[in-house]
């Protein structure tokens, strides 16, 4: 007799209204649930993904000493090097593990950048600018372009990747010009270099590398040993204050100057002082026998094992030197994204299991309403299995419906910030991710064996 029902049939034998408005919370409760949680967990990938790509790694920085003072304060101050004795006490702290100096160009130098190539409509972006060179055992990787000797027709150039994002997001949308430009046709531009006040050597380059790691201009170290040997000017911060007669006798010489003016009669009784410190004389005879001091790096970086040891941060604060990575301030962006994200997601979640206990409780309503015909069917020979499942495929019915539903709420609303953040200059993949839809699919999985064991349950127990 079982066997000439229907499913259809079966069904229409157990259907009852069931109580709606426990029904009716229950979805809104699992359909603001569950899109809170979708949102939480593919926000939260996307964020933690920015903040990956623009994130200095943290077993590297950059130490310099502060820069304090106007412009007549710091005249003649311009080597705010590191001594050797620093450089040793640093390196003998705790947590760190190697340290390297930068050296940089001792030459005036401008850049013509031609975006567009120096034939057809683009213009070139003019600029003057600086050059450095670390241990190459610094970078974050050796590009295959980055070897360098004197017969050599391009200058390698490395530069930061945020540098290309001002470029596209700042400088390029402000002038017609100037193209957005992706790292392939970056490293294709052609570069001018113009060394020397008045342009008297001119170079070419290109950009090999955009690096995460340093934030500064970079060329390979044999260059610009070579470019410094070639072009430098040694005495660009050898300066003195030349006294005569107790006052200060015209501008600043440099000591080639000073030594030029040796043969003088009065020479012998002239005095010389550093431009940081006027008052401290020197005669100029004594000071032409001395040697400059060969100068430390003005710029160092340290590899370190992990975070910044505390006996490397007081060393740090103790002595006024600046770091170039703000460790703490993304430490505490990252805590406050796993802070806000995990709020959201604790707020989806708990309304999701309100809404399972409302989904149960309402269930259980469903099958004691419909408990004399449960009751008959299973006393007709049908099995507790079957009344369950058409009880159970109810549920299904509209838990897929509502899953759906904050499926397609969570895609809109990760669309809607996927042009916001364009307009800000972020980009961000579309779409949902892997992972969250894996999510998506274990969530529901979990949602629905639990309303199956309650539903089934109900039903079993019609029987004692």
């Amino acid at each position: 007799m079982k066997h000439s029902f229907s499913k259809s049939s079966l069904s229409s034998c157990l259907n009852v209204s069931g109580p709606k408005r426990e029904l009716w919370i229950a979805s809104l409760g699992c359909l603001i649930g569950s899109t809170l949680l979708i949102i939480a967990i593919q926000f939260y990938q996307d964020t933690s993904s920015i903040l990956k790509d623009r994130e200095v790694p943290k077993n590297y920085l950059t130490l310099n000493k502060k820069v304090e003072g106007g412009a007549l304060v710091n005249l003649g101050k311009n080597e705010r090097t590191f001594t050797s004795d620093e450089l040793d006490k640093i390196k003998a702290l705790d947590g760190v593990k190697k340290i390297g100096g930068f050296i940089r160009n001792q030459f005036p130098l401008t850049l013509y950048i031609w975006p567009s190539g120096k034939v057809g409509l683009g213009a070139a972006a003019k600029t003057d600018l600086f050059f450095e060179s670390i241990p190459d055992e610094f970078l974050d990787f050796i590009p295959k372009d980055w070897n360098w000797n004197e017969n050599s027709e391009v200058v390698p150039i490395m530069v930061p990747k945020f540098y290309l994002d001002l470029w596209n997001f700042g400088l390029a949308p402000s002038r017609v010009e100037y193209p957005a430009l992706s790292t392939e046709a970056a490293t294709g531009m052609p570069i001018e270099l113009f060394i020397g006040k008045n342009r008297e050597t001119t170079l070419s380059g290109r950009f090999v590398a955009f690096s995460k790691r340093i934030n500064s201009v970079l060329v390979p170290a044999n260059f610009l040993k070579w470019a410094n040997k070639k072009f430098g000017q040694p005495e660009a911060n050898d300066f003195f204050f030349l006294w005569k007669n107790g006052s200060i006798e015209g501008p600043p010489l440099t000591r080639s100057s000073l030594a030029s003016l040796r043969d003088e009669p009065e020479f012998k009784n002239w005095e010389i002082s550093p431009l940081e410190n006027p008052a401290e004389r020197t005669p100029a005879l004594q000071a032409l026998s001395e040697k400059k001091k060969k100068a430390g790096p003005s710029r160092i970086i340290l590899e370190i094992e992990d975070n910044p040891s505390s006996s490397l941060t007081s060393y740090i604060q103790q002595n006024g030197f600046e770091i170039n990575r703000e460790f703490p301030e993304q430490d505490i962006i990252k805590k406050a994204t796993q802070a806000i994200f995990l709020g959201i997601a604790v707020i989806g979640a708990l309304l999701s299991l309100l809404s399972i206990a409302t989904f149960a409780t309402s269930f259980r309503l469903v099958v004691a309403q419909a408990s004399e015909q449960a009751k008959n069917l299973l006393l007709l020979g049908f099995s507790q299995s079957q009344v369950s499942n058409v009880i159970f495929s109810r549920f299904l019915t509209l838990f897929l419906f509502i899953l759906t539903g904050s499926v397609i709420a969570g895609y809109g609303i990760k669309s809607l910030l996927l042009k916001l953040a364009y307009e800000y200059g972020i980009t961000l993949q579309s779409g949902l991710s892997f992972e969250t839809i894996a999510y998506i699919v274990l969530y529901g999985l979990i949602y629905i064996l639990i309303n199956r064991i309650v539903i089934k349950n109900s039903v079993n127990k019609l029987l004692d």
